[in-house]
């Protein structure tokens, strides 16, 4: 591990933190009631711990410390699967913008009053497209740096509200107002849907830990810091995450709760029951907060993953049109091919499949189901770096040997696979028959899994001359109020610098 470590364990925790506010999910845990806190549980030990331990020992391997997933995954399982691995954990983000803007949209409809916003498919793709591309077009202008600003955004617009509701739903509770969910274990059981499916939401809020594990390098006395950290950050996000679904479902009844506007709806609720009509315009404010913390985190997301894609481009993966940036070091072309990707994408869901409860839990689905690739081939590459016993020369160690690394390894694998299996299964919300839900996820998968082979097929055995270079991002430049699944790895600085 290097000497010149700097970060302190409480450090290390900052660049993490950003995960455990996920407000906008928290409608998604509210429909499984009680539930919730075991599924998080679940998913917390079986997916999140196995992930946050194979990425520290992977990222702490020789030389291996700046690529993150891609070089981890082409170190172990070659270059093309690297690339699928890189390329599917962009290309999860197109998607995921649906759910952000759909929860922007949700409110802003709740907050100004005008249901038709949220409910008209045209209306509510074009106030989509509207958000999405001016968002874009600043972010082209090289505004993608602005910390301060979504420090501030983060902090009014996702913190502040969540704080509310959880303070609210625990006055609601106190003063003994009745509860919309069922309080016993039992009456919460799995009735509708695949089972496997209500654990999608839950693994989607603990994704993206792999992007600080690089970091490692940099944490104090970290094989004592790493697990502790990571456990505090289980209990924390568990505890969190289980209070805010429960906010929601205490006050909104199941048959009424929409997944892009839950929060609103709760706080609205609340609002009224406790302190009555005459603070409705509080509830407009904070509708209004959040639309605005989500639009500051979307201003990172837009840029900070297509950079990470862009160290592809050192293997001249990705063809040359794809390299280049502009004056303001922002690869224009790979983030206009990606609102592309989430226009084309966000039209079949919203006026397809209509934008309602089913295109939102649809969208949660096929995050999950990009996502779970490049974990998938995380999971497989740890596991044959454990068994060549390559994993001897990381600086990060797991307590146990081998033996431990592998039986983690085999535990991330599978839960991954089963996970990854169900999104092919139709949720309770979903307005397809399961069979053309499942015709629709696979046909979908298997296009972009073509695409990304053929991609990587056209690779060049040439040198192209680039007027820049990617470098991974130290930690002290790490923006900590953009959540880890959108705030990227890598940033493009000029060859003159």
């Amino acid at each position: 591990m290097k000497k010149n470590a700097s970060l302190s364990a409480f450090g290390f925790f900052t660049l993490t933190a950003a995960m455990l506010m996920s407000a906008d999910e928290y409608p998604a845990f509210a429909q499984s009631g009680l539930m919730a806190t075991l599924l998080l549980v679940v998913a917390g030990i079986f997916w999140f711990l196995p992930v946050a331990l194979a990425s520290a020992q992977m990222a702490t391997m020789p030389g291996w410390s700046d690529g993150g997933v891609y070089t981890w995954v082409k170190g172990t399982l070659g270059q093309r699967a690297g690339f699928v691995a890189v390329f599917f954990q962009w290309l999860q983000i197109t998607v995921n913008f649906i759910t952000m803007i759909y929860f922007i949209i949700g409110v802003m409809a709740y907050a100004l009053n005008l249901p038709a916003l949220n409910t008209n498919p045209w209306l509510k793709l074009a106030a989509f497209l509207t958000i999405y591309w001016v968002m874009t077009v600043i972010q082209l202008k090289g505004i993608n740096d602005t910390d301060r600003l979504v420090k501030w955004t983060f902090i009014l617009g996702i913190i502040l509200p969540a704080l509310i509701l959880l303070v609210f739903s625990g006055v609601y509770v106190a003063t003994g107002h009745p509860l919309q969910f069922a309080t016993t274990l039992s009456a919460n059981s799995f009735t509708s849907g695949h089972p496997l499916t209500l654990i999608v939401p839950y693994i989607l809020a603990f994704t993206g830990i792999e992007a600080s594990a690089s970091y490692v390098n940099n944490l104090k006395r970290p094989q004592r810091n790493y697990p502790i950290i990571m456990l505090t950050l289980v209990a924390f996000a568990i505890i969190i995450d289980s209070f805010g679904g429960l906010s929601v479902a205490a006050v909104v009844p199941l048959k009424d709760l929409s997944l892009n506007q839950g929060v609103i709806q709760a706080i609205n609720s609340m609002v009224a029951i406790i302190l009555g009509p005459t603070f409705a315009p509080l509830v407009k404010v904070i509708g209004l907060l959040m639309a605005i913390g989500m639009l500051g985190e979307i201003s990172s997301w837009i840029v900070g993953p297509v950079k990470s894609l862009l160290v592809t481009a050192e293997d001249e993966i990705l063809p040359t049109t794809f390299n280049k940036v502009n004056k303001h070091q922002v690869p224009v072309h790979l983030v206009l091919l990606q609102g592309i990707i989430v226009s084309i994408i966000a039209f079949v869901l919203t006026v397809v499949i209509g934008g309602n409860n089913g295109a939102f839990a649809m969208a949660m689905a096929l995050t999950v189901m990009l996502y779970l690739v490049t974990y998938l081939l995380l999971f497989a590459g740890f596991i044959v770096l454990n068994v060549t016993g390559k994993s001897r020369q990381a600086a990060f160690k797991l307590p146990g040997g081998r033996v431990v690394c592998l039986i983690i390894g085999a535990i991330g694998f599978i839960t991954s696979a089963l996970v990854f299996g169900s999104t092919f299964f139709p949720t309770a919300n979903a307005q397809l028959t399961a069979l053309t839900y499942t015709l629709v996820m696979g046909g979908f998968f298997l296009l972009i899994l073509g695409i990304t082979l053929w991609l990587y097929s056209r690779r060049r055995t040439a040198k192209t001359q680039r007027s820049w270079h990617i470098r991974h991002l130290k930690h002290d430049e790490v923006p900590r109020f953009t959540q880890i699944q959108g705030r990227g790895e890598h940033t493009i600085d000029p060859l003159d610098q």
